[in-house]
């Protein structure tokens, strides 16, 4: 019997609610083809709600990481363990198999694999796969060393930032095109709906970052200074890709 493959999620702060790891779970168990077993990484607040749910959850160390700069600890071999993993955001609508992302991670090299980002020539950490070994271990010195945490703190820019220093072909990326932003989308849409259309079918995941939130986009009229009011001219634009959020997402 294949060994499940190790998959975690940062839950922390009061950002979002404990239902965008409930539905993050469901997702991947609709579109993750191998067995796996997903395990939250939560600050000591948000473990009750974790255990309430019934999802296995390890507590984030106090070290100074709020939020999302939490998911530095992923390079902790002590929390993660040994083994090759995934990681994923809760901020993620997975809307088709994730076969191709698992081909290619495991065809690869690369200690971590992540996504190329859209607007700046970084890391994306919003979906990776990581292979513990000598260069993510170097990730997490690098924090306990104080090494370059920047401003406002740890995060993917960290991350990118140690790799490319230490260990630069550690570091790979997805093919483009398999995870797509969400607000980028859009924005394509705006002005090449054919365009926008054919790069969705491509994606298997979509990112939200900033806002809108996916529960944000499935009420637009509730939460119009990131949705109707970005485009006000547009009103095809103000619940965008609300159906793939309402299949993939809310009744996943």
């Amino acid at each position: 019997m294949p060994v499940p493959i190790p998959v975690f999620t940062v839950f922390s702060g009061r950002t979002y609610a404990p239902a965008y790891v409930e539905r993050l779970q469901r997702m991947l168990a609709r579109h993750l083809p191998e067995p796996h077993q997903l395990t939250v990484l939560c600050d000591a607040a948000n473990q009750p709600a974790m255990a309430s749910l019934g999802l296995p959850h390890r507590g984030l160390q106090e070290r100074g990481l709020q939020g999302f700069c939490s998911k530095i600890q992923l390079f902790d071999p002590d929390l993660t363990g040994t083994e090759p993993f995934l990681y994923f955001d809760i901020t993620l609508v997975v809307r088709s198999s994730l076969a191709p992302l698992l081909a290619f991670g495991a065809g690869s090299g690369a200690e971590l694999v992540g996504v190329r980002d859209w607007n700046y020539p970084t890391l994306n950490s919003c979906l990776m796969r990581l292979k513990p070994g000598a260069a993510t271990s170097r990730v997490w010195q690098a924090y306990l060393d104080g090494e370059d945490h920047g401003t406002p703190g740890p995060n993917q820019n960290f991350i990118h930032r140690v790799l490319r220093r230490h260990c630069p072909e550690a570091l790979g990326f997805w093919p483009d095109g398999l995870v797509a932003s969400y607000r980028g989308l859009r924005k394509l849409a705006r002005r090449d709906p054919g365009a926008a259309k054919q790069a969705r079918r491509a994606a298997c995941v979509l990112k939200f970052h900033g806002r809108p939130r996916p529960h944000e986009v499935l009420r637009p009229w509730r939460h119009p200074t990131q949705t109707v009011l970005k485009n006000p001219d547009r009103p095809d634009l103000w619940g965008y890709l609300a159906g793939d959020i309402t299949e993939h997402w809310l009744l996943s």
